[in-house]
């Protein structure tokens, strides 16, 4: 049963997106370092990457969901999304559509959405992390069970507002990146600073 499990949570389909999901992570951890016209482009490119890889986890069933715990605590949501709403001052809220189909909708927020995005990757990444492979393969569950129901929509609400900003020629700040006196930015990013993710 552990080798069925072994290879679920080993498959490539699973590495590709963890790999994506720390991307996401230490890109919204580090903000700051960003102008305000680069967090929009590679925003838009990861999290429609991101997406796309969610598509292709696979569909299993939990074992146990009573192990499966939370990590991100509201303090950390209200860091990142107001370290986010900092960056985005001036385009932060859009309209959001609800039901396409009903017509519906309302003003939401960019930056709560990226800290939404934010919890659910961290809290997945976290039980990866920490578990055997019947606690993996929960986090894979829970984490495909809230792409549908949940995070997924916020991705194509969000990928929305982020090309019309960068298609549209909005006025986006390129000189706000704060500078930091010693590199606090994520290994992949000091690495690789142009990176379009285009090889994920």
């Amino acid at each position: 049963m552990t080798d069925d499990f072994e290879k679920i949570v080993y498959s490539d389909e699973v590495i590709a997106f963890t790999a994506l999901a720390g991307k996401y992570c230490d890109m919204v951890d580090c903000v700051a370092a960003f102008s305000q016209r680069d967090f929009v482009d590679k925003s838009l490119r990861l999290l429609s990457i991101l997406y796309v890889k969610a598509l292709s986890l696979p569909q299993i069933e939990p074992i146990d969901t009573d192990l499966i715990e939370k990590t991100v605590t509201q303090e950390e949501w209200d860091e990142v999304c107001n370290a986010v709403a900092s960056k985005l001052a001036g385009f932060d809220s859009y309209a959001e559509t609800f039901d396409p189909l009903a017509g519906d909708g309302a003003m939401a927020s960019l930056s709560e959405g990226f800290a939404d995005i934010f919890q659910d990757m961290k809290d997945y990444l976290s039980l990866m992390q920490m578990g055997s492979p019947e606690m993996m393969n929960d986090a894979i569950w829970e984490c495909v069970n809230n792409f549908k129901n949940y995070w997924g929509q916020r991705v194509v609400n969000i990928v929305r507002v982020l090309h019309h900003l960068i298609y549209s020629g909005a006025p986006l700040k390129t000189d706000d990146a704060r500078t930091f006196e010693r590199d606090d930015r994520p290994s992949w990013e000091r690495g690789n600073a142009q990176s379009d993710f285009g090889d994920e």
